[in-house]
This record gives structure tokens, C-alpha cells and sequence, in this order.
């Protein structure tokens, strides 16, 4: 047991419940699910672990009854997750090489957020029972199934070796972003909204069949594209500046610290003849993101660029 342990033993251990809603783990190794110095936390709101490399499994999230936050970062023995939490509204896993499943997501009632990154070993993923999702990020997957949720934009660009796509009955979803995605050879769209997919780089075999045929734009691959990257501080003009390249308003713009651009947007266009593409990448220093979080945004940005950037503008 670590000596900072100990002193969380000794200091909390005649506590009946410790009242705290914010906690941080990190780089403590020997933390495991039968370590019970958490289980007084019945007032924690948000948990997050970080770089705890003998974490192999979850604690029994019933012990946190109202934990709405759970972040899992960096533990490498971790392999599964299928855990019952009655308030979670966010659930964030990332860099936990090991990990090859996800499951239970019906025992997660009020899951809105769900972001998995660079889990390599985790190929497949159905959330499919989760209408209350709204923001699905993820990355390396080969299969995914995420019908029936309340997400209503899609990018799959850090996933370009998937192959199979099932997103039936998404009534809010209208952008779907497949450009980097060569490798897909199933795509099932049926019963959503969409108005916008970009298929650049997928097979021709691919179709979607529109709910409305009026409003649906889909993007095939366009030759002699020139790409236009803006990356810089929020508030400092990046998206002000992609709506004058573009003659649009189509870019949310901020004067603030916090950034309105959540993700990476993009528009095509037409210029004394030649094909541009504008990417406005989310502003560094996006109060409410972490830096890792932003930084993988920002990347999203840059894979919505499969042919290369050929101008980056800084603001």
C-alpha cells in the first residue's frame, strides 16, 4: 500500500461517508477493485483514473449511486467493461491497450456522452440500446452499431479500417462523415434523417438510401482538391474566418473562452474554378476540455483531409 494510501486510510477510515463529488486517481499502481478505501464516496459525482496499471476491472459502480462521470485512462490490465450505473450521463475510455470489450450499455439508463479512443483491441462496439446517447467519439474500430440512439453527427474518420456500419433509426442524425473509411463494405442508414454523408474514399459499392431524396447531399471523392486547415486559440477568429472563404455562416463563431465549435466542421467549395475544402478545427484552450480531448478533436479535423493539407492557417 502507498504511503498517500495509508494517509487516506488513517484519515478517512472512522468516516461513515466522506463527502466528496470530484476525484482523481493517478499513477498509483497497486489500486485495484479490492482496495475498499473508495467505498465511503457516496457523494462522488465525477471519478476519473488515471495510469493505474494493476486496475484490471471496474468498481461496483452501485457504490457511487450518484456518480454521473466516469473517466479510465492509461490502465493497461483493464479488459472489459459491463457495469450498471443508474446516473452516468458520461463514460470516457481511452489508451487502455488491453481493453476488448464494452457491453451492458442497457444497465447505463442515462448514458449521453460515450467516447473510446485508442483501444486497439476493441474491434466491435453496439451501443445500439442507448437512446439517451447524443455525443459518440471513437476510434479503431471495425464494426459498429449505434442505431437507435439521439446522436445527430457521426464521424468515423480515426476508424479507417472499418468495415461495418449499422446506425438504423437515428431520428437526429443528418451528418455522416465516412471520408477516410476505404475499407467499409456494409453501411445500413435505414429510418434516419440524414441531409449530409461524405463518402469520398469508400467503395462506390456503398449506397444510402435517403428518407428525403431533396435533402440529402453525398460527397463522393472530388479530384484536384485543395485543402485548407484553421487551427487556433479560441475567440481568436478561426471560424469568423472559414464563414468569409466559404461567403457562408455555416461556422459557429465565439468571442469567448469557450469554444462553440465542438468538433471539427468542414464545407466544400467552388473558386474561379477550383475545389477547396475549409476545416475549422475546435479552438485550443476549450475551457471545457481536456487538453488530450482537444487534441483528438483537432486530429478528427485533420483526417477530414484524406488527400493532404495543402494550406494551414493559424489564428
Amino acid at each position: 500500500m502507498s504511503k498517500e494510501q495509508e494517509k487516506f486510510n488513517a484519515k478517512y477510515s472512522n468516516e461513515k461517508e466522506i463527502d466528496i463529488t470530484c476525484l482523481t486517481v493517478r499513477d498509483c499502481p497497486r489500486l485495484t477493485t479490492d482496495d475498499y478505501s473508495l467505498i465511503k464516496l457516496t457523494s462522488l459525482k465525477s471519478l476519473t483514473i488515471i495510469n493505474c496499471s494493476q486496475f484490471n476491472k471496474i468498481f461496483n459502480l452501485s457504490l457511487f449511486p450518484k456518480l454521473e462521470s466516469l473517466t479510465i485512462i492509461e490502465c493497461s490490465t483493464l479488459t472489459k467493461f459491463d457495469y450498471s450505473s443508474v446516473r452516468l450521463t458520461n463514460l470516457e475510455i481511452s489508451d487502455c491497450f488491453q481493453l476488448n470489450q464494452i457491453t451492458g450499455f442497457s444497465k447505463l439508463p442515462k448514458l449521453e456522452n460515450l467516447s473510446v479512443r485508442n483501444c486497439p483491441k476493441l474491434t466491435k462496439l453496439d451501443c445500439s440500446s442507448t437512446k439517451t446517447l447524443i455525443e459518440l467519439e471513437v476510434s479503431d474500430l471495425e464494426e459498429l452499431n449505434c442505431s437507435n440512439t439521439s446522436i445527430d453527427e457521426l464521424s468515423l474518420n480515426l476508424c479507417p479500417n472499418i468495415t461495418k456500419l449499422t446506425c438504423l433509426n437515428n431520428k437526429k442524425l443528418n451528418k455522416l462523415d465516412l471520408s477516410n473509411c476505404s475499407k467499409l463494405v456494409f453501411l445500413d442508414c435505414t429510418g434516419s434523417k440524414l441531409t449530409s454523408v461524405d463518402l469520398s474514399y469508400c467503395p462506390e459499392s456503398i449506397k444510402v438510401e435517403p428518407s428525403d431524396q431533396k435533402r440529402l447531399i453525398i460527397t463522393r471523392k472530388i479530384e484536384n482538391f485543395k485543402n485548407i486547415l484553421i487551427v487556433g486559440r479560441t475567440g481568436g477568429g478561426k471560424s469568423a474566418l472559414a464563414n468569409v472563404l466559404t461567403d457562408t455562416g455555416n461556422f459557429k463563431e465565439s468571442a469567448y473562452a469557450v469554444s462553440k465549435t465542438i468538433n471539427a466542421q468542414k464545407i466544400d467549395f467552388n473558386w474561379n474554378g477550383k475545389n477547396f475544402r475549409v476545416v475549422d478545427t475546435i479552438g485550443v484552450e476549450h475551457t471545457k476540455l481536456s487538453i488530450e480531448k482537444t487534441l483528438f478533436k483537432i486530429a478528427e479535423g485533420i483526417l477530414l483531409m484524406p488527400e493532404g493539407i495543402n494550406h494551414i492557417l493559424y489564428m
